[in-house]
């Protein structure tokens, strides 16, 4: 079921049909998308669980010159054969203190900015650091953490343990102790406020052939920005422009001032569609991020791309508008460079267009229209039918958890037999990694 049928299914309910009415459809999606993002969240559904791969790397050491700036409070590290690629986000150690890498200019890999008067004269040795381990963007919850290899060594340990920060504070473990890591520690969390100001918009002469548009935009700021690469932190939007409408010779023209040098945030620039009727609903970003240093862009899409969907398409959606990011750090540092796996509770997207589909088992879709139903009903007072509902949604999320919950391992010999006549079941069985 598509999410447009979940909202037929609800109407045939309520004899209501929420198309109907613009306001009560997105009340009612909001619904519908509170209770998706619950499910996934309150237990460890297998449906619900992501693997990914997170390149971690060990310290690199470079010379480098640093000039500073006394007007912007910035200085400039010169690194002589190049910056680690991965520089940008994380720790450089100078003269034996620890400094933020701030940004480094896309397509730079030579300089990076860091805060505050750091500046020396000729040449040193400097050492960059990858301590903090940013999770993907649509984690929850992290289920495990370790290291998949098919090599045979010390290194390849498979599954790390976890420690809480109570265990890495009362032990004092080192945060600069480099080995083959056994553990894993969560982090503080990053957070990355949204703008508070849309962007400036306006129209801008063009060829004809563009169509009538009418159309809102915001911005958001995306800090140690990869173009879609896992790292990267996206915040929130801000506030969305007046609706400008443009004609058939026109494009949309969009202008941001420019950031404090303090604050390295490249930008994104978002559009929803106001036309009517409305061929999608969904936010849509217009391009990559540009760079802090940009002041402004041009847009072009036509009324045609908005119409086949083409535009939708090609776009990417902004899925996750919170500006967090959970971290984790290794213990020990890494002393090699690999890719580290994570297994989590994820977060789906949410459900926007009509056509959108929930990302759970087919068989259990109606357990968001008998979620959004309970709501629904006794929000206008017709608690008996609420129930009844509430009953239905208990009994399919009963059917989840017998099908989809994770299960412990679990392996059966036989002859494990205590003197009670009552069996014994080691939890696992001897295993041998074979070269």
């Amino acid at each position: 079921m598509n999410l447009r049928e979940i909202r037929e299914y609800i109407a045939n309910v309520i004899d209501y049909d929420p198309q109907s009415n613009s306001d009560y459809t997105a009340q009612i999606d909001t619904i519908i998308n509170y209770h998706y993002r619950m499910l996934f969240s309150a237990k460890e559904f297998t449906f619900a669980q992501r693997e990914k791969k997170i390149e971690v790397y060990t310290d690199v050491t470079v010379s480098a010159t640093a000039t500073y700036n006394a007007v912007t409070n910035i200085t400039t590290i010169y690194a002589i054969m190049g910056l680690p690629k991965w520089a940008e986000g994380n720790i450089v150690e100078i003269d034996g203190i620890e400094h933020d890498v701030l940004y480094n200019e896309p397509g730079n890999l030579n300089e990076c900015y860091i805060l505050g008067n750091k500046g020396y004269g000729g040449s040193k040795d400097i050492k960059f650091k990858n301590r903090f381990i940013r999770l993907p963007v649509d984690c929850v919850s992290l289920l495990q953490v370790g290291r998949r290899s098919m090599t045979v060594a010390p290194s390849a340990v498979g599954r790390y343990v976890p420690l809480t920060r109570f265990e890495d504070e009362y032990y004092n473990l080192p945060l600069d102790e480099v080995n083959i890591p056994n553990y894993w520690v969560i982090q503080d969390d990053f957070m990355l406020t949204a703008p508070t100001t849309p962007p400036i918009v306006a129209a801008l002469a063009a060829p004809a052939g563009k169509g009538v548009r009418t159309v809102r935009c915001a911005q958001s700021y995306l800090k140690w920005e990869k173009n879609g690469v896992d790292g990267e932190v996206e915040s929130g939007l801000s506030p969305f422009t007046d609706p400008i409408q443009l004609s058939d010779t026109q494009i949309l023209n969009i202008t941001y001032p420019a950031l404090p040098e303090a604050t390295p945030y490249a930008r994104r620039i978002y559009i929803v569609d106001d036309n009517s009727p409305q061929f999608f609903k969904g936010v849509y970003r217009i391009d990559y991020a540009f760079p802090k240093t940009a002041t402004s862009q041009s847009a072009t899409f036509t009324e045609d791309q908005f119409s086949n969907g083409t535009f939708v398409l090609d776009k990417n959606r902004f899925e996750y508008p919170e500006g967090y990011r959970q971290q984790l750090r290794l213990y020990p540092r890494q002393s090699e460079d690999f890719e580290l796996s994570v297994r989590y509770i994820y977060k789906p997207p949410a459900l926007q267009e009509d056509t959108d589909t929930p990302e759970l088992p087919p068989s259990h879709h109606l357990v968001l229209a008998y979620a959004c139903l309970m709501d629904i009903l006794n929000k206008h007072d017709n608690f008996a039918l609420g129930r009844i509902y509430k009953k239905k949604y208990e009994e399919e999320v009963i059917k989840m958890d017998q099908r989809f919950l994770t299960q412990k391992p679990r392996r059966f010999v036989k002859g494990f037999m205590k003197e009670s006549g009552v069996d014994t079941v080691p939890m696992f069985t001897p295993l041998k990694r074979v070269p």
